[in-house]
């Protein structure tokens, strides 16, 4: 008794397992996707040029650009407009030196030294490390002239071989850390 089911289980098992296997080999089977954005991205291939200005499609935003968040595009490019950025950005009339001095410890201290020496982990296997601060007993340091504007601009689009921290830190709290490096950071002696 105990083999005849046995045996009708086992040929019923076998009898759904086909029927599964014969309906999932068929061309006509629906498929659906959800999140078509990831199937059909409408951006453009990075490596691809434009048809028009015969320019990689990563390297310019086009005109009257809104990002994710809704703010404007930063209208200044790296190294080319940082004069004009310099002279040009409103400077927040408060700032969080507290916030900065976290933001500063976080994303420039592993690079610029947790006192803007330029020793930090990453300038002791770098070169080209700029110090933001004059340590003691060394000449002033160019970044020691420099407008809380322009700290701004090098923070947001970069500079040389450093990269803008734009994407990583907000705007608010880019500021905050210009205003820790011109404030605190340079001020001491």
């Amino acid at each position: 008794m105990k083999s005849s089911f046995a045996s009708k289980a086992g040929r019923g098992i076998a009898l759904v397992i086909a029927a599964i296997a014969v309906t999932a080999c068929a061309e006509t089977r629906r498929e659906y996707k959800y999140f078509l954005d990831m199937h059909y991205s409408p951006a453009g291939d990075t490596a691809k040029f434009d048809g028009i200005g015969k320019r990689q499609y990563d390297m310019y935003e086009p005109e009257n650009t809104i990002t994710y968040n809704g703010s404007p595009a930063y209208p200044y490019k790296k190294d080319v407009d940082v004069e004009t950025a310099a002279r040009e950005l409103k400077t927040p009339a408060t700032f969080d030196l507290k916030k900065g001095a976290k933001k500063y410890e976080i994303y420039c201290a592993p690079c610029h030294g947790a006192q803007g020496y330029a020793d930090g982990l990453v300038a002791k296997k770098f070169a080209g490390v700029r110090p933001l601060a004059t340590a003691p007993g060394k000449a002033a340091e160019r970044a020691e002239g420099f407008s809380l504007a322009k700290i701004y601009h090098i923070a947001t689009a970069g500079q040389g071989a450093m990269q803008g921290y734009a994407p990583q830190i907000q705007e608010q709290d880019r500021w905050n850390v210009a205003a820790y490096v011109k404030n605190e950071l340079q001020k001491k002696k």
